[in-house]
């Protein structure tokens, strides 16, 4: 089993390298603002947020809802037809959070703290360093509130929950017939031939069941992601730098593999990127164009999102959109409700059944199928999306620091929530979140 560790990306002050530092306590909750980040004109060298340190603490309170003035990015477009209208749940007669019509009450909540105690959810949103946080229920907004300067138009960065976009996007290339579950990725691809990825199928790089030898941890600044960071433009190539330039040079580079394809699921981001390689070339269509008219435009997104490119004008499909809280609110209800937007005569289909259906539905748990960590028994990663069906009949995509989107399709629940928690790692977490979900569906009332 896998322990999160307490480690916190922060800037060296001798090289003014950012680097995964183990703490024996959590920094203290501050805004970008109370940190003087980016105030003055112009910016002191201490407080100025830039490419070279966007991920340490506290540059990552500013940066999280900066991301087009840090890195080169490219607009994913909405359109005129509107989508899940969201209303304010207070506006048919009742104080946000208070129950109207059926819809959850979730006065006086409390969650487990992780450690021995419980907090408030004022407490907790405090606590786990959030940023936005929306709570939908059957279509209305019955708690929304923004921290750290966000509103309702802000775009934050959803890291990992980009993931489940782009396997939206690999399904959808699959319902046209563009590509098959069972392709090879070397068929649409076929420079992987050499590389660790030649046996693997479309499947199994949805799954993650790839076998491919790739090192994600957070806590070591050595590891496979990190230097996959690099070569993607999310850091900067030090001055010594003569690794892959690029996602997809960096993708020839992967040659070893740990076990059969299949077999069993590791998390690694760079399958994510072959994967939407794969299915720019059976579609021939770019990551950022696709999403842009199959997903966010047919979703109804109120606003437009962005992704970060690399070097080569790539998008990173695996870890750099941004969105704003409501139309991520959107997104995970649209999955929920079998690619349905929109309420009685407005009504809708926005994506196939058939791909959301399969995305809510998961996979068959075994033991450490929920990546090995204690919280995540009997989770399964599927169609790059963690499922907890099995434990609570829900999915969540997940990006790291805090980025959550639990959906529970019985209940027509969704609850988004953005953060900028110094703890990279997501599972540091996990007690917390788990308790705030089991509370929140107990609340529910009606069948789940």
């Amino acid at each position: 089993m896998l322990t999160p560790k307490l480690v916190v990306t922060l800037t060296d002050p001798e090289t003014g390298v950012p680097w995964p530092t183990e703490l024996d306590a959590l920094p203290v909750p501050v805004t970008a603002v109370e940190a003087g980040l980016m105030a003055g004109e112009p910016v002191p060298e201490d407080k100025r947020v830039h490419h070279g340190n966007w991920l340490s603490w506290p540059n990552t309170r500013w940066s999280f809802t900066h991301m087009d003035e840090l890195r080169a990015s490219a607009r994913i477009t909405t359109s005129d037809t509107p989508g899940d209208l969201l209303p304010d749940a207070a506006a048919a007669g009742g104080p946000t959070g208070q129950p109207v019509g059926g819809l959850v009450d979730l006065d006086g909540l409390t969650v487990d703290d992780g450690d021995g105690g419980t907090w408030t959810l004022e407490e907790m949103l405090h606590h786990t360093y959030t940023d936005g946080f929306l709570v939908l229920h059957r279509g209305q907004v019955v708690v929304e509130r923004y921290f750290n300067g966000m509103d309702r138009s802000t775009r934050h960065i959803m890291f990992s929950m980009t993931k489940t976009v782009t396997g939206v996007l690999a399904m959808l290339a699959i319902k046209s017939g563009a590509m098959a579950l069972d392709d090879l990725l070397s068929v649409h691809v076929p420079e992987l031939a050499d590389t660790a990825y030649a046996p693997v199928t479309v499947d199994q790089a949805l799954n993650m069941t790839d076998g491919v030898r790739f090192l994600e941890d957070y806590a070591d600044g050595n590891s496979d992601l990190t230097r996959y960071g690099v070569a993607m433009a999310f850091s900067p190539a030090p001055p010594t730098w003569n690794g892959p330039d690029g996602i997809h040079e960096a993708i020839m580079s992967f040659t070893e593999r740990e076990r059969p394809p299949g077999e069993s699921f590791v998390y690694k981001s760079v399958t994510t990127d072959v994967l939407a390689w794969a299915t720019a070339r059976a579609t021939g269509q770019r990551w950022v164009d696709g999403v842009s008219e199959k997903i966010w435009g047919p979703m109804g997104a109120e606003d437009d999102a962005s992704v970060v490119l690399d070097s080569r004008g790539i998008a990173v499909s695996c870890g750099g959109m941004s969105c704003t809280l409501r139309d991520l609110a959107r997104f995970g209800r649209m999955l929920s409700r079998s690619g349905r937007v929109g309420e009685g005569a407005a009504e809708r289909q926005a994506i196939p059944a058939a791909v959301a259906d399969d995305l809510a539905a998961g996979g068959e748990p075994y033991p450490g199928s929920g990546g090995g960590y204690p919280t995540r028994e009997g989770w399964t990663f599927h169609r790059h999306c963690w499922n907890m069906q099995q434990v609570m009949g829900a999915f969540m995509p997940m990006g790291v620091h805090g980025q959550r989107v639990f959906c529970h399709p019985g209940h027509d629940l969704v609850v988004a929530k953005f953060g900028g928690h110094p703890v990279t790692g997501n599972a540091y977490t996990d007690v917390t979140h788990d308790s705030l979900y089991r509370t929140v569906l107990n609340r529910c009332q009606g069948p789940r």
